[in-house]
C-alpha cells in the first residue's frame, strides 16, 4: 500500500476555506461574486478574532521583555496584546567589562556606563559597540536604550555577535528591526547562552548610529508580580512610591493596552518578563494561510460555513441550523484539547489564620 510519507505538508488557504463554506451552504462556485467573497473574508476575520473571547489560544502566547526607567509608572504594550497571562520582575546583572570596544572610539565606555543621560555615536569604520570581559561568561538578555531627538524615533537593525579573540566575530542573532523613542528600552532573549569573552551589537543598515546604553545581562532572580484589579490600583495612596523592584501591576485593557506597575522603578535598569496573549493575524489575501494550528482548521471551517450561510441569499433555515450545530461541535472538540496537559497541584496555605 502506498502512503504519502509526509506529515504537515497539507496547507489550506483562505480561498479554499471560502469555497468550502459556499459548498456547505449549498452554493456553487459560479455564485461566488466579488462582493460575497469580500463578505466571506470579513466573516472569517470576525470569527478568528472572536476565538480570543472563548478562552486562551495557546499558540498566541508570546514571551515579551519590557524595560523601564526611573519613576516609569506605565509600560505601554503593543495594541495587539489582548492580555498579560504571566508577569515577572527580573533581577538583571550587568557585569563590568575589562575593556570597551572599539578602543578607537572614545564613546565606547559611555555606552556601557549605566547612565542613560549619555549619548554615544559609532563611526563609519567601526559601526558597532562591544566589550571584553575578564573571563568568559554567558549573556541571557541583550538590551539597548534608544536616542532620538525630541518626540521623534530612531530605528535600529542590530546583529548580536560574539568572539573569542576580538577579531573574528560570529553573528549569533539578527535582532528584529526596532524603532524606539528617546530613552526607551528594547530587550531580547538569547536562547543559546555559551560563554564568550567578547560581545557586540553591530548596525547592519545605517552607516552610523547613536544610542544611550547597551547592556549584556545575566539574571540572578525572577520574581512573579501580583495582579491588581482597577479598584485596588486606583486606591493605592502613593502610586509613585519608588523601589528597587516592582511587586504588583494593573493591566489596563484599552485599545492601546498598558501595564501600571507598583512600586515604580528607582533606577533605569529594571526589566519585566511577560507572557502575553496576542491577537490573531489578519486574514490577508486569498492565497494566504490563516495563523492557526492544523488541529483548529476544522473548527474555523465550520464557523465560517455557518457565518456564510447567514450572509448568502436563499439558504434554507434547516441548513443554517445544522451548520450552527456543526460549528459548536467542532469548537467544543478543539477547545477541550487546546491545553498544555500539565498536572494541577493544590497546596492549601492557612498559616495566616493559625499563627
Amino acid at each position: 500500500m502506498a502512503y504519502s510519507g509526509t506529515t504537515g505538508n497539507t496547507t489550506v488557504n483562505v480561498d479554499q476555506l471560502i469555497s468550502y463554506a459556499f459548498r456547505d451552504a449549498g452554493k456553487t462556485a459560479e455564485e461566488a461574486t466579488p462582493e460575497l467573497i469580500g463578505a466571506a473574508k470579513q466573516a472569517l476575520f470576525y470569527n478568528l478574532q472572536n476565538l480570543s473571547n472563548m478562552g486562551v489560544n495557546l499558540w498566541l502566547l508570546e514571551n515579551m521583555l519590557v524595560g523601564a526607567v526611573t519613576a516609569q509608572q506605565q509600560l505601554t504594550l503593543p495594541k495587539t496584546v489582548i492580555d498579560v497571562r504571566e508577569s515577572n520582575w527580573v533581577y538583571i546583572i550587568n557585569s563590568a567589562a575589562s575593556e570597551y570596544l572599539p578602543i578607537s572610539n572614545p564613546d565606547s565606555p559611555a555606552v556601557f556606563g549605566q547612565n542613560i543621560d549619555l549619548v554615544s555615536t559609532s563611526t563609519i569604520g567601526n559601526n558597532w559597540f562591544g566589550l571584553q570581559y575578564q573571563a568568559s561568561q554567558p549573556v541571557y538578555y541583550v538590551g539597548f536604550n534608544g536616542y532620538a531627538v525630541g518626540t521623534g524615533t530612531t530605528t535600529y537593525n542590530f546583529a548580536y555577535e560574539t568572539s573569542e579573540d576580538g577579531i573574528t566575530w560570529t553573528t549569533v542573532k539578527q535582532l528584529p528591526t526596532t524603532t524606539l523613542s528617546d530613552k526607551e528600552w528594547a530587550y531580547f532573549n538569547i536562547t543559546t547562552t555559551p560563554t564568550h569573552l567578547y560581545y557586540r551589537l553591530r548596525e547592519t543598515v545605517a552607516p552610523t548610529f547613536s544610542i544611550r546604553q547597551i547592556v549584556f545581562s545575566t539574571s540572578q532572580q525572577v520574581i512573579p508580580l501580583a495582579r491588581l484589579n482597577r479598584d485596588d490600583y486606583w486606591n493605592l495612596p502613593n502610586k509613585q512610591f519608588p523601589s528597587q523592584r516592582s511587586l504588583q501591576y494593573w493591566f489596563d485593557r484599552t485599545i492601546e493596552p498598558s501595564m501600571y506597575i507598583w512600586p515604580v522603578p528607582n533606577n533605569d535598569f529594571q526589566m519585566f518578563q511577560l507572557i502575553v496573549e496576542v491577537q490573531m493575524q489578519d486574514v490577508g489575501s486569498l492565497t494566504n494561510q490563516i495563523y492557526v494550528p492544523d488541529r483548529w482548521i476544522n473548527c474555523v471551517q465550520k464557523q465560517l460555513s455557518h457565518s456564510m450561510s447567514l450572509q448568502l441569499p436563499g439558504v434554507d433555515l434547516q441548513r443554517v441550523q445544522y451548520l450552527e450545530a456543526q460549528a459548536q461541535k467542532a469548537f467544543l472538540q478543539a477547545s477541550e484539547e487546546d491545553r498544555d496537559k500539565s498536572g494541577i497541584f493544590f497546596q492549601p496555605n492557612i498559616s495566616y489564620y493559625t499563627r
